[in-house]
């Protein structure tokens, strides 16, 4: 699937759903922040380009492997630039983490806002790792934890069990309380917050799928070969 589709395929999603936001003043509280570190899961991230509103620049740390060269390609449909590195998640080859830390730290001084994905592949999902919260450290700006949901959906056979949102849905945006950093957090201090990210990125995910009413819906899990079964 190209660029184009996926980001055609996000726009009709948008553009076809009835969408709920959680704060009610959603964008005033994230423009309350600005520049901030957008926090997600892996697997959850495909309708957040959409709220890119060329309001303020955007910046998203990307994987340099060749399937993230895909999720670069779609940001850039939506005007977002891509730091490209991560971190480790366990391998020892260089994965350009250091050099996209440091891209990170400097887009945030020059006032962007900076999403990334808090969960680290390949690692079960859903669990925190270090560089969201070291961000926050060394730059000083606050962690936003941000969850999007649709009421219909697929779920792919993959370590994150990405979701693919679909159009004509309900679609719920939620955003949590700004998550600060002190510049001389300790080990123990840094181990609580990352923590509390993680505690907060499920609450918001939870709820977002409360909000678009997906409970009561069984999804479609596409594995290898693009057979669909039910969970």
């Amino acid at each position: 699937m190209t660029s184009r589709c996926v980001a055609g395929l996000i726009r009709t999603v948008r553009r076809t759903s009835r969408t709920i936001y959680e704060p009610h003043n959603f964008f005033d509280h994230l423009r309350s922040q600005v520049p901030f570190i957008m926090a997600m899961w892996h697997g959850q991230f495909m309708m957040l380009p959409d709220l890119n509103t060329r309001e303020y620049r955007v910046e998203a740390m990307v994987a340099r492997h060749g399937d993230a060269e895909l999720v670069a390609r779609v940001l850039a449909q939506f005007g977002i630039s891509a730091i490209r590195g991560a971190g480790a998640g366990g391998r020892r080859r260089n994965r350009g983490g250091a050099y996209a830390l440091r891209a990170a730290v400097k887009a945030l001084e020059n006032g962007s806002i900076v999403a990334m994905t808090a969960d680290v592949p390949p690692k079960h999902p859903r669990i925190s790792g270090e560089g969201v919260v070291t961000l926050a450290r060394m730059s000083g700006r606050p962690i936003i934890p941000v969850a999007a949901a649709t009421s219909r959906f697929l779920v792919l056979n993959t370590w994150s069990k990405m979701t693919v949102n679909l159009p004509f849905s309900r679609l719920a945006w939620v955003a949590g309380d700004p998550i600060f950093v002190s510049a001389d957090a300790d080990d123990e201090e840094m181990e609580r917050v990352r923590l509390k990210v993680q505690n907060t990125l499920n609450d918001v995910t939870a709820r977002a799928y409360e909000l678009a009413k997906a409970g009561d819906r069984q999804p479609l899990r596409v594995g290898a070969g693009g057979k669909k079964t039910l969970f």
